[in-house]
């Protein structure tokens, strides 16, 4: 009985290292998939967010320059002010300043927009190529694994879409496989169960063969 249970302890390792192994190359696959739709919505909206930055860069550089010519204006009043109108003319500097200062800042931030925008670009092109090399190195690895349909171990090839696709296959062909590795091992428990419960007629509920044979031994020892 004893190394009948031994056996089924090896076995019952075995299917679940497998089973965490499909799992997280089921968390990759779905990884992979999310970011490939990040970099082609990426892709798709760069035309728009481009156009968009450069016309709020161009109204922001428009309104510096009306600002500076503003507080040129301002300036000169307070030259050629009268005691009279004095006060008025720094005021009206005071608020040519602020007013520049503001688009500027304005201005900055429209130039931080655009250069984010294409640092974010370069990023998603060197994610594109990481992306397919990490699909093809988990479809090496899904490769003639036994109970996987063989088309999670094709690699894709045809650019992001293609990875897409390939990971809604992939994780569907693991999940196929798990639910049947899953049940293997139910089984196999079960039967350690009811070998233990059999062999000293004592009821046995052990959610893995190990802790069947751990409780055996402890029990005839």
């Amino acid at each position: 009985m004893l190394e009948t249970l031994r056996e089924l302890e090896l076995a019952d390792e075995e299917l679940a290292g497998v089973l965490a192994e499909f799992d997280g190359s089921a968390r990759e696959a779905d990884l992979l998939r999310l970011r490939a739709l990040g970099v082609i919505g990426l892709r798709e909206r760069l035309p728009r967010l481009r156009e968009e930055g450069l016309a709020r860069l161009e109204a922001s550089a428009a309104e510096v320059g009306t600002a500076r010519a503003e507080l040129a204006e301002a300036e000169r009043a307070v030259e050629t002010a009268s005691e009279a109108t004095e006060q008025e003319a720094k005021r009206f500097l005071v608020r040519a300043r602020d007013r520049l200062t503001a688009v500027e800042r304005r201005q900055a931030e429209a130039e931080g927009d655009v250069l984010k925008l294409e640092r974010q670009a370069d990023e998603a092109e060197q994610d594109a190529a990481s992306l397919e090399e990490r699909a093809r190195s988990l479809a090496r690895s899904l490769r003639g694994r036994a109970r996987l349909a063989d088309a999670a171990g094709v690699a894709p090839d045809g650019g992001l879409p293609a990875i897409v696709q390939w990971c809604e296959g992939a994780r569907a062909a693991l999940f196929v496989a798990r639910g049947q590795l899953a049940a293997e091992r139910e089984a196999l428990i079960r039967q350690a169960n009811e070998l233990a419960t059999a062999a000293l007629g004592e009821p046995f509920g052990a959610a893995s063969a190990a802790a069947v044979l751990r409780r055996v031994e402890g029990a005839i020892s």
